[in-house]
């Protein structure tokens, strides 16, 4: 079990990586607005984020109430 929570980090933090550059770098956000495959990777990643932020608050929210 500690590895899908590992696994679930780890593309958290490479999500997070990826938004810091994307802030950034300003011919990187223009590369994205022009580009529909940069686009539908920020896309992706953005899902990534999202998805990953909920599993970590809700796993970290039923080992807070669920300790043993």
């Amino acid at each position: 079990m500690k590895k899908i929570w590992l696994t679930i980090g780890g593309f958290w933090l490479i999500s997070v990586i990826y938004f810091l550059v994307y802030v950034s770098i300003a011919t990187f956000q223009a590369a994205v607005n022009e580009n529909g495959f940069l686009s539908l990777v920020h896309g992706v990643m953005d899902l990534i984020l999202l998805g990953t932020t909920f599993a970590l608050v809700a796993g970290g929210l039923y080992r807070l109430f669920h300790r043993r």
